[in-house]
């Protein structure tokens, strides 16, 4: 099959899609296919970071952790057990 006739059945297909959110991640898709910057890295969620976006979330959670923002083992162990 010829990438015109793929290109022609995708674009049948796209068009019956009736789900937003499915179109909204096409769209998100595209939009990071078609830019120059490079996926290194996706979220829990799924969402793709870049690598700027990848460092300044890794920057900002190590600095949640100087300020105390987290969850010890021995805290979670006793947290558990209420579970």
């Amino acid at each position: 099959m010829d990438l015109t006739t793929r290109k022609n059945i995708f674009k049948e297909r796209f068009d019956e899609i009736k789900d937003v959110n499915l179109i909204s991640r096409f769209e998100e898709f595209l939009e990071i296919q078609l830019s120059k910057e490079k996926i290194v890295a996706y979220t829990v969620q799924g969402e793709p970071l870049t690598k700027e976006l990848y460092i300044d979330r890794v920057k900002n959670t190590l600095q949640s952790v100087k300020e105390g923002n987290f969850t010890s083992v021995e805290d979670l162990e006793k947290e558990s057990e209420n579970w």
